[in-house]
């Protein structure tokens, strides 16, 4: 048992690491900067890439990281990228230019409202998966009746939540 906790800790620990032991030695930071900024990290996010390089004895190099953060956020900042974040659960990241804020927050709401639907819809059809075992296991056929109104209840509310969702499912 306590191998299995050792292998699942260093996997998560390992999980944990910005940068890999070879991408610290390769140091090629003005493409994992260019990574960054098109996945909208902050300047911040340099201290992350120190530590995970700090075992193999490598110092990222800011000048270059930043320089390659900055031809990366345009990729970052455009509607279509605000909507996917989103879509994903994940509020804009403060890094784009002011000009360009409300357009953006704009598509990422929207990309957060679809996020919200889905969340909705699993909720309600795991409600569903729940009722249908106990219709399964329930005997009295006054109870069962009144759990088959629920579930369809639920299945309108989710074809409603699905008709919702398609509403705000391009940008």
């Amino acid at each position: 048992m306590r191998v299995v906790f050792m292998l699942l800790l260093s996997v998560a620990v390992s999980g944990c690491a910005t940068l890999s032991k070879e991408e610290c030695l390769a140091g090629n930071w003005e493409e994992i900067g260019f990574r960054d900024g098109t996945n909208g990290r902050t300047s911040d996010y340099l201290q992350s890439h120190a530590k995970a390089c700090e075992k193999s004895g490598v110092r990222p190099v800011q000048s270059l990281w930043e320089k390659g953060r900055q031809r990366g956020l345009p990729a970052y900042c455009v509607p279509a990228k605000a909507y996917s974040e989103g879509k994903k659960g994940n509020e804009l990241r403060p890094v784009c230019p002011a000009s360009q804020i409300a357009r953006l927050r704009a598509a990422n709401e929207t990309g957060l409202e679809f996020h919200a639907y889905t969340d909705e819809i699993n909720e309600t059809q795991y409600r569903i998966d729940e009722l249908e075992q106990k219709i399964v296991a329930e005997d009295s056929s006054d109870k069962r009746a009144l759990l088959l109104l629920e579930r369809r209840a639920l299945a309108r509310t989710v074809r409603l939540l699905e008709l919702q969702r398609a509403r705000v499912s391009s940008f």
